[in-house]
């Protein structure tokens, strides 16, 4: 009985502890989120196979410049006339032949296009890395743009929960104020009507929350048991005291580091070096080779015994090197094809990586713009919150008083309500567009 107790005891120390870590995971900050989906993230890890792969090419072209080993053996039995190896004369005799061979051989010179291809392997290895890094980037700046927008949508959900909260309290008061006679039935049913639109816009609140938590679990790639919220902590807010930022020259940072350009520039180079492996097909090539050589060889004569097998292939063996020369002359317009293909490829990479500059560049300058202008719309957001909490209580007091309807009242809790909102978005806005320009600058998502 007393072991029972004591396992008893220790289970619910066990699942207090579980339960209380689990508790404490269940909202998830922003950090958190980014790191978990670099280490989880289906996409990322195809993309860090690709990557493997392509560092197996290189690994495959650098092996081509080893010799190559080859081991030989051929056996035969023969029918009618045919030579005799022993005696170099014609037979008609049934006979066995078996020969073995080794050989190697190393190409000495060709163009260099060995070397251009495994500088190519490696330049496309190199990209493949910066591709990765990219792909990392991408799946930060929706995770980045989700997290706000659930920050947003449960911020939301925070101030309609208020509202709710504020029409309730006047329901109250309104109900007094009409047993004692003070305020019409009118503008109880007013009052109730309020609270009840209150209360709806507060289900819709909760209806975009669970949407924007739901969207940010799935880019996460969470199991549906998993408990899931997120941190509503989003910290305090510094604001810029400049009022520029040099769109230029955070451009020029940017595409020094970010790994979408520099993806696109090892691309370049590797199409660079293929052009010149390409080019030396046209080149002669230089061979190197040697072997050894040796065989069995049965006449097959009744009453005849043959020389025993060892033997045989220790006085058959035969050594040999040699040199060979090969020069292309014509293969059909093989290699000017693709000389021209590997140009071709060449050009299109150099466009493509204009193109993505000509893009990051527009982004960063609209980037830059944006952080200004959310800055002031986030100013003026706060004066305009100021105002409409001064006006709001203003209007409820003549409320409580009579001298404001209830209609006044409603439309200064809905301007209240409309400026917290206003004021969340503005800036949670600037803290977004400011990760995005730090993001160009430093090629990380910090806060």
């Amino acid at each position: 009985m007393r072991n029972y107790i004591s396992i008893t005891i220790i289970l619910f120390f066990q699942t207090l502890i579980f339960t209380s870590a689990l508790s404490a995971q269940d909202f998830w900050t922003l950090e958190e989120c980014l790191a978990y989906a670099e280490e989880n993230n289906i996409a990322l890890k195809r993309s860090i196979i690709t990557t493997d792969k392509r560092q197996s090419d290189l690994r495959t072209r650098k092996y081509e410049l080893l010799p190559d080993l080859r081991l030989q053996s051929q056996g035969s039995m023969n029918f009618g006339r045919s030579v005799d190896p022993e005696t170099n004369t014609i037979t008609f005799n049934k006979n066995i032949t078996n020969y073995y061979y080794l050989g190697t051989g190393v190409t000495l010179f060709n163009g260099f296009a060995q070397l251009n291809r495994i500088s190519a392997a490696r330049y496309l290895h190199l990209s493949g890395k910066q591709a990765e890094e990219q792909e990392k980037n991408l799946l930060a700046l929706d995770i980045v743009n989700a997290y706000y927008s659930a920050l947003m949508a449960k911020g939301t959900v925070k101030s309609a929960t208020e509202q709710v909260e504020v029409s309730r309290q006047q329901l109250h008061k309104t109900e007094v104020l009409v047993e004692t006679g003070a305020e019409s039935r009118t503008t109880l049913l007013e009052i109730q009507s309020q609270l009840s639109n209150d209360k709806l816009l507060l289900s819709q609140a909760k209806t975009n929350a669970g949407i924007a938590l739901e969207n940010l679990r799935l880019l996460l790639q969470l199991e549906p048991v998993v408990p899931f919220d997120i941190d509503e902590n989003n910290g305090h807010l510094l604001v810029r005291t400049d009022d520029s930022v040099d769109a230029d020259s955070v451009y020029s940072n940017s595409k020094e580091i970010l790994p979408r350009i520099k993806s696109l520039e090892l691309q370049t180079e590797a199409r660079k070096k293929e052009l010149a492996a390409a080019k030396s097909l046209s080149t002669p090539e230089v061979e190197i080779f040697a072997g050894l050589r040796t065989g069995y060889y049965d006449a097959m004569v009744p009453g005849e015994d043959p020389i025993p097998f060892a033997e045989q292939l220790r006085n058959n063996t035969n050594q040999y090197v040699g040199v060979s020369l090969n020069i292309p002359i014509f293969n059909n317009w093989y290699n000017q094809n693709i000389v021209k293909k590997a140009k071709l490829d060449l050009k299109d990479s150099e466009l493509e990586l204009r193109q993505e500059r000509n893009a990051l560049y527009n982004e960063v300058s609209k980037a830059c713009f944006e952080l200004i202008s959310v800055k002031d719309e986030y100013l003026s957001a706060v004066d305009n919150l100021e105002y409409n909490e001064l006006s709001f209580e203003a209007v409820d007091k003549k409320f409580e008083t009579g001298l404001a309807s209830a209609t006044e009242f409603a439309e200064a809790k809905k301007a209240l309500f409309a400026a917290e909102i206003y004021l969340l978005g503005s800036k949670l806005q600037y803290k977004l567009k400011e990760m995005t320009v730090n993001f160009y600058m430093t090629g990380k998502w910090e806060r």
